[in-house]
């Protein structure tokens, strides 16, 4: 089986993903899918991550904000398409070698087609998720709270306009999880026993 993991900035989920993966012994794809993209097409991971936590998923907006840059001898593409396209291609790849974890990236939405798919979304309030970015940025509670409210705010973008379902709806997802609620390490003790039951 595998897993997608969706979450709201400092949530964890990230965190979630990679314990998990090492409690079940599967391989964890997050910002190793952002890596592949940019040396794909020979571009800065920093470049990439700014691309892909915005709304430039969308081909319009692509077009609107990036330079058309030449990829060879297919066309002129908007950067923005070309590394969704990059992602998209790698998920579906990792996915057929076997059971995994992928963080983000619309993962759930580009394995909409498999049935042996477990889809979470991992929230927390914001107390806790304030908590985690002071702590874990080094920064004041103003920032930490501009910082949450943006970066919800672009991965909702990205994801909605990539995606035929809609961010942090409950509708999109097989299982939503407080992570605040019941910490990062419970959180995957919840999500190791319904992983290991559905093998059964």
């Amino acid at each position: 089986m595998i897993i997608t993991i969706g979450r709201q900035f400092c949530s964890g989920g990230s965190e979630i993903g990679r314990k998990l993966s090492e409690r079940l012994g599967i391989p964890y794809y997050d910002k190793n899918i952002c890596e592949f993209a940019a040396k794909n097409r020979g571009l800065s991971e920093r470049y990439v991550g700014e691309i892909e936590e915005t709304p430039t998923g969308s081909f319009l907006y692509s077009m609107a904000v990036f330079p058309y840059t030449d990829f060879g001898a297919d066309s002129l593409i908007p950067s923005g398409i070309t590394i969704t396209a990059d992602q998209t291609r790698f998920i579906l790849e990792k996915a057929a070698e076997g059971p995994c974890i992928f963080v983000g990236r619309c993962a759930d939405s580009v394995l909409e087609e498999r049935t042996d798919v477990l889809n979470v979304f991992i929230y927390a309030d914001v107390k806790n998720r304030l908590e985690r970015a002071m702590k874990r940025y080094g920064i004041s509670e103003r920032e930490a709270m501009k910082s949450i409210q943006q970066t919800d705010k672009s991965r909702a973008s990205y994801y909605n306009m990539n995606s035929r379902k809609k961010w942090g709806m409950k509708e999109s997802y097989h299982l939503m999880l407080d992570s605040g609620a019941f910490g990062i390490d419970g959180t995957v003790d919840i999500l190791e026993k319904i992983y290991k039951d559905k093998l059964k």
